[in-house]
């Protein structure tokens, strides 16, 4: 009996994969983090936070194949850790975005009408003042490394507002820059000239782009950062965006914020914050209160569903795009601080952007008998395991995703 359920357990396991194949985890440009060894960290905070994911369909019709994507860890830095220590639910599998994000696909083969699905991560994070020993000399940039051609192109995060090579960053890179300045020396041009020439808009209302940013010398966090970092990818220095919380801004208020982390040949990278710039933050943070959620210009959460139009009427389909509901929330505790020393107030924190989330696709009357006889054979695989007694087969986790506990 017990080979007779082995061979019935290799049998269903042949089945899951070709019906439900996960993707391959994905080898980006980004996965060599390379943390600066000369980081000098000091006076660590500790805090707790927990994100909260509300996936809900809210429409009279089932959404078919849902599958969210939810940002889980963001890359290493020198400052702060954080850790994923336990969630509600197993993604269903693992992958690296461009940007190095650790993302987790979360799948439902159906959500009926009404259905709300909830996924709670628990994080544990450490944050802490950080300088660098950084050399007075630095070798030439290895031009074909993956760090160096992902984090200088032209086209990454463009039509994102971070507009590399635009003439009008050139002309001003070129004043700002001399040829005969080394990348540090330059990175820091760029950051006094940011400081001293864009103001801070108190109405919360962002540009939208370093050019607009240009334009006008007036932007919020995320301006300050897509300016600088598209400057210093004109100017050839590999920077990266970084947006996370950060626990106070010198009065107590807690919220969301971008910064800017930059890479030296030899050294790695390096943390600048230019909205915070004119209290110092070159090549430093002068807290213990940044806290990375992840790289890039992205979204924490995007989902992706079909729908049958055979149980729609046209104005139902002509809100298709409105069928899912995507809440998330994230709750911030501090464990332990070191004695708060005095600092002035920073800048008001920019406002999250609601996620783009929306994405729904008709389904052909042959694909959504397909995902019905998917989401039959299922069921049926789950029942003919309980039956047998056999464990489900596990959850494919990367190498960083943590052992969780379920809840």
């Amino acid at each position: 009996m017990t080979r007779q359920r082995y061979w019935h357990a290799f049998a269903l396991m042949i089945l899951l994969v070709f019906l439900f194949q996960p993707s391959a985890s994905a080898k980006t440009q980004t996965q060599s983090n390379t943390v600066s060894p000369d980081a000098i960290t000091t006076l660590p905070a500790y805090y707790s936070f927990t994100k909260t994911v509300t996936i809900s369909n809210q429409s009279a019709a089932s959404a078919l194949d849902v599958n969210a994507h939810v940002v889980l860890l963001a890359p290493q830095t020198a400052y702060s850790t954080v850790t994923l220590i336990n969630a509600s639910v197993s993604p269903s599998s693992t992958h690296y975005d461009q940007y190095g994000n650790l993302i987790g696909v979360y799948t439902w083969p159906q959500l009926k009408p009404g259905q709300t699905e909830t996924i709670v991560l628990n994080y544990l994070a450490t944050s802490s003042e950080v300088s660098y020993k950084l050399p007075l000399n630095y070798p030439p940039y290895n031009k074909k490394s993956a760090i160096y051609r992902f984090y200088t192109s032209p086209t990454l995060e463009y039509s994102e507002g971070v507009n590399t090579d635009a003439p009008a960053l050139v002309a001003l890179d070129q004043q700002i820059t001399s040829p005969s300045q080394n990348p540090y020396q330059k990175a820091d041009a760029i950051f006094e000239w940011i400081v001293h020439n864009i103001r801070y808009n108190y109405s919360l209302q962002a540009s939208g782009s370093s050019l607009a940013t240009l334009q006008t010398h007036l932007g919020i966090c995320s301006d300050f950062a897509d300016l600088y970092t598209a400057l210093l990818r004109t100017d050839h220095i590999p920077a990266r965006l970084v947006g996370g919380y950060v626990t106070n801004n010198g009065a107590g208020q807690g919220g969301f914020h971008q910064w800017v982390e930059f890479y030296l040949p030899s050294v790695g990278w390096v943390v600048a914050d230019p909205t915070w710039g004119q209290f110092g933050y070159f090549a430093n943070l002068e807290d213990n209160w940044h806290i990375p959620l992840y790289d890039g210009i992205r979204q924490d959460i995007s989902v992706h569903w079909y729908y049958s139009t055979a149980e729609l009427s046209a104005a139902q389909i002509a809100q298709m795009n409105k069928q899912i509901k995507i809440g998330y929330n994230y709750a911030f505790h501090t464990d332990q601080t070191p004695p708060a020393k005095p600092v002035a107030k920073r800048p008001i924190l920019a406002v999250k952007p609601a996620p783009k989330t929306h994405s729904a696709h008709p389904l052909p009357q042959w694909a959504s008998l397909w995902v019905a006889f998917r989401h039959w054979v299922l069921q049926l695989v789950h029942n003919i395991e309980r039956w047998l007694g056999i464990t489900p087969p596990p959850t494919p986790h990367h190498n960083y995703w943590p052992h969780i506990n379920e809840s």
